[in-house]
């Protein structure tokens, strides 16, 4: 795995979202670029720059080994495929990180109506071509 931004100090009882939103409003933060995401897991909120698996959906590896059912509908499929993505990185992704704190920055963290309905959007059309492909 490849650290992209490490923020030290928070005690381990400190929660994800706290800790992320600390991370994305210091001067010399985490960065994401607009328009741009990271994979994040179900401790943190669905909203510009963080991709969240639903919720209450099973999500983990585990779940969907030893021949368990093929994805139900398109948050399971949605969730399984976050799932292995967060295992397959590039290596050539950037580093996260940029002293720039222009607008093209995400530059907070919120939970975003329009953010929930583009990935609702992305796992519906998702879910449709797997079906029609299997």
């Amino acid at each position: 795995m490849k650290y992209t931004f490490v923020l030290s100090g928070w005690e381990g009882s400190a929660a994800d979202s706290r800790v992320l939103r600390d991370a994305v409003t210091r001067p010399n933060g985490l960065r994401v670029p607009t328009g741009n995401y990271y994979l994040c897991d179900c401790g943190y909120t669905n909203g510009p720059g963080f991709l969240a698996p639903y919720r209450g959906v099973r999500y983990h590896l585990d779940e969907w080994s030893s021949g368990r059912a093929a994805p139900q509908n398109h948050r399971e499929l949605f969730n399984l495929r976050h799932a292995k993505a967060q295992d397959d990185i590039p290596e050539d992704i950037g580093d996260g990180h940029n002293t720039n704190d222009g607008p093209d920055f995400v530059d907070q963290v919120e939970t975003s109506q329009i953010w929930t309905t583009w990935r609702d959007t992305f796992a519906i059309s998702m879910y449709n071509e797997w079906r029609g492909n299997t």
